[in-house]
């Protein structure tokens, strides 16, 4: 997963520190067809433990003076492309400013295709553990945050009791261009998404203390609420939304009239076959002897050979050495072979981004 650790921010979001909505927890529906239950539990898991880490530093960033919710996306990104084991060198930070650089250092460990170390296997149990199943564990990949639904646009509030079901993917009321499919190839399949959802009861009444918002896959139910406020609050609450696999949607249901905001900045994908990226790195020598050629940065050695200009020349040995290395070693039957160009090559290979 060749993702950036650090994404950018193109639209103002309504900040958490509005409120904190107090929820059962993510809201789960039923199991989604063609995903993994186990895999969907085990992203919400790694999510919520992501959130209570950056949630460590929000005192912090206010002091050093960033403001709004970007940092926090920032490094919920950063954190859920690395290994929940290592989660715990963001928690051990003194600031801000050295959390945001532990999570950044999370997301290379537990990223090979960027990570020389991790080519070279000495990270190569944190990556395991980060990646987990490669057939059936969910894949986080970070976007640029978009609003997927403003039901403010227009005015009208969801009414009390009324289920409403909206696309992840595409465009819906108040939601602008949330271009979400072009930036990840795969999105319309996705199983879940990263979201803040905000409801605003602004000079909306008829209703009392401890309502609820429930959000579910498109089709499903819930027993869970995804947040619950009162009236005349604007209040906030990340978290992951499931989605209906046969048409990408999920539905909202209050049971208080309410207008709801839902952005995103994160997807849930099933993992994907993603063919090597290979390319052969050579070495020449005109001396008997050995010969080394080595891989660029963010590769790992698959194979190589040894070739000589003189058909006198024999390989004695040929065998990658470490990692990144592969090694020819040469002797000459006779002295013809003086001035004969030796060559070793590498064939290295790495997982591109997807």
């Amino acid at each position: 997963m060749n993702t950036g650790t650090k994404i950018g921010f193109a639209i103002s979001l309504l900040a958490l520190s509005i409120g904190t909505a107090v929820a059962a927890g993510p809201s789960k529906g039923p199991a989604n067809p063609g995903v993994d239950a186990s895999a969907l539990a085990r992203a919400e898991a790694k999510f919520a433990a992501a959130l209570a880490v950056v949630d460590q530093f929000k005192a912090q960033a206010a002091a050093e003076g960033i403001t709004g919710d970007a940092w926090r996306f920032q490094m919920v990104g950063n954190l859920m492309q690395g290994s929940e084991a290592n989660f715990a060198s963001v928690s051990l930070a003194r600031s801000y400013s050295d959390a945001m650089d532990a999570s950044i250092a999370v997301a290379r460990a537990g990223n090979p295709a960027s990570n020389s170390e991790a080519a070279s296997g000495s990270s190569a149990a944190s990556v395991a553990s980060g990646l987990g199943s490669a057939t059936t564990d969910l894949v986080y990949v970070p976007i640029t945050p978009c609003r997927v639904l403003d039901t403010r646009v227009g005015g009208a509030a969801v009414a009390a009791g009324v289920v409403k079901s909206y696309y992840f993917v595409n465009s819906n009321v108040g939601g602008g261009s949330c271009s979400v499919t072009s930036q990840i190839p795969g999105s319309y399949s996705a199983a879940a998404f990263a979201a803040n959802v905000t409801v605003d009861e602004s000079g909306l009444s008829g209703f009392g203390a401890g309502s609820y918002l429930q959000i579910y896959p498109e089709s499903g139910s819930t027993t869970t609420s995804f947040m619950n406020f009162n009236p005349n609050q604007i209040i906030a609450n990340a978290g992951i939304i499931s989605l209906n696999q046969a048409n990408g949607k999920f539905s909202v249901v209050s049971n208080a009239p309410t207008q709801v905001i839902v952005d995103t900045y994160g997807a849930f994908i099933a993992p994907q076959p993603t063919a090597l990226e290979c390319m052969n790195a050579t070495s020449t020598s005109s001396f008997l002897g050995i010969v080394v050629a080595t891989c660029p940065a963010g590769y790992g050695v698959s194979g190589g050979g040894c070739t000589s200009s003189s058909v006198y020349d024999h390989t004695y040995s040929a065998y990658p050495d470490s990692a990144t290395t592969f090694t020819c070693g040469f002797y000459p039957e006779t002295s013809k072979t003086i001035g004969a160009t030796l060559t070793a090559y590498a064939r290295c290979c790495r997982v591109p981004g997807r």
